[in-house]
C-alpha cells in the first residue's frame, strides 16, 4: 500500500498536466511510496490520451460527469489507498526533496493530523513571490506553537481561530491522514471557492495542525484558471462560516464570537457588492438577513432602509454623499484573491 496519495483534479488542462505529473515522480517520494489519482473532471480536451502517454504503476485515472472541484477531489479521497492525502491542481507543480520530509514528520508524530508547507506563487512574466508573503501568513509565526524538527506544531484552539478569521493554508501543500479525513466527511460539495476553507475549520475544530516553511509547491498564475465570480465567493464564505457555527459540536465562547463578527462582516460586504452595482432590491435583501442573523448593525440599518426607497431616491442620494463617504465595499474575507488587494500588498511591502 502506499503511503502517499496525490489527488490530482483536471478540467481541460492536458497541456499542464506532463509538467504536474513529472514534478510528483521528482518529489523524492519513492515510487512504491507515491499513488497519483487523476480525477478528470468531465474535460473535453486531449486529457484521456495525455494520461494514456504517461500512464504507470504510480498513476490511477478516474473520469467522471463534471461536477466541479469540490466533488472531484472527494472522489480522488475515495479512490486513494494512501495512508496520506495530498493535492495539487494539474496547473500546478512540486518542488523535490520536501514531500518526503513532511511524510517522516506525519510517522513520527501521530498528534498531528494535517501539516502544511510553504510555496511559490505567480509566473514567469510577473515574478514569485513566497505564498507566507503573499497571503499574509506570517501571522503563523505569531502563534501559539511547539517546535520540532523544522516544523512548528500549532496548538490547536489558537490555529482554529485564526482560520475563523481567515484562510491562509494553501491546499497544494497540504499533506492529511485519509483516516481522519473520511472520519470528518470530505469536502462540501456546494462550495467551491471556500470548500478547502470550510474543511480545514472543520478539522481544525478538533485536530492539530503544523507547518512546515519550506517551499513544496509552485502555485502558477495564468489567465485559462478556473475564475469564480466574487458575489459568488462572498456567499460561500458567509455559508461556511454559518453552517461552522450550527455543525460544529461544542464550540467555546471566543470561537463563536469570532465566528459571528467575522459573518456580519462578510455579510455586510456581500450585500455592499448588491448595492455597488446598483441592485438595490437585491441589496435591500443582503442588508435585511444581515440584520435578523447579527442583530442591529448601525451601518447595516442605514444602507437597508436607503435601499428600500425608490431606485432613483437611492441613485440621488448616492450622487449626493458620494464626495463625503468613503467606499464601503473593503475586502473582508478571508482570502486576498484580488488582484488590487495584491497590489497593495506588493507596494506596502515596497515601503516598507
Amino acid at each position: 500500500m502506499p503511503r502517499l496519495s496525490v489527488i490530482v483534479c483536471t478540467y481541460n488542462r492536458a497541456s499542464f498536466l506532463p509538467g504536474c505529473l513529472a514534478s510528483l515522480r521528482a518529489s523524492g517520494v519513492s515510487q512504491s511510496d507515491l499513488e497519483i489519482v487523476v480525477i478528470d473532471d468531465g474535460s473535453t480536451d486531449d486529457t484521456k490520451s495525455v494520461i494514456d502517454q504517461l500512464s504507470g504503476p504510480d498513476i490511477r485515472y478516474i473520469y467522471q460527469a463534471n461536477q466541479g472541484l469540490s466533488t472531484a477531489r472527494n472522489t480522488g479521497i475515495r479512490a486513494a489507498t494512501g495512508t496520506y492525502v495530498a493535492y495539487l491542481d494539474s496547473d500546478d507543480l512540486w518542488l523535490p526533496n520536501v514531500a518526503p520530509k513532511m511524510l517522516a514528520f506525519l510517522d513520527t508524530h501521530t498528534e498531528v493530523g494535517i501539516v502544511f508547507a510553504n510555496a511559490q506563487v505567480g509566473n514567469d512574466n510577473e515574478g514569485f513571490s513566497p505564498w507566507d508573503e503573499w497571503a499574509g501568513r506570517d501571522e503563523f509565526k505569531e502563534l501559539t506553537h511547539t517546535p520540532s524538527d523544522g516544523f512548528r506544531i500549532f496548538e490547536r484552539a489558537a490555529f482554529h481561530r485564526l482560520l475563523i478569521r481567515r484562510n491562509l493554508v494553501f491546499t497544494g501543500a497540504v499533506f492529511q491522514r485519509r483516516e481522519l479525513l473520511m472520519a470528518a466527511g470530505l469536502f462540501e460539495p456546494k462550495l467551491n471557492a471556500a470548500g478547502d476553507w470550510e474543511l480545514y475549520l472543520r478539522l481544525a475544530a478538533s485536530h492539530v495542525f503544523a507547518y512546515f516553511p519550506e517551499m513544496l509547491a509552485i502555485y502558477l498564475q495564468h489567465p485559462s484558471q478556473m475564475t469564480m465570480g466574487v458575489d459568488r465567493m462572498a456567499n460561500e464564505f458567509c455559508e461556511t462560516r454559518r453552517s461552522h457555527l450550527v455543525s460544529v459540536p461544542n464550540l467555546g465562547v471566543e470561537e463563536k464570537r469570532l465566528l459571528r463578527k467575522a459573518l456580519c462582516e462578510e455579510q455586510f460586504y456581500y450585500a455592499y457588492l448588491a448595492y455597488d452595482r446598483k441592485d438595490y432590491r437585491e441589496a435591500h435583501l443582503r442588508y435585511g438577513q444581515l440584520l435578523r442573523e447579527s442583530g442591529f448593525h448601525p451601518k447595516a440599518a442605514l444602507y437597508w432602509a436607503l435601499t428600500a426607497l425608490p431606485d432613483w431616491t437611492v441613485k440621488s442620494i448616492r450622487s449626493m454623499c458620494k464626495p463625503f463617504v468613503r467606499n464601503d465595499g473593503l475586502r473582508v474575507g478571508p482570502q486576498p484573491w484580488a488582484p488590487e488587494a495584491r497590489a497593495m500588498h506588493k507596494e506596502a511591502l515596497r515601503k516598507g
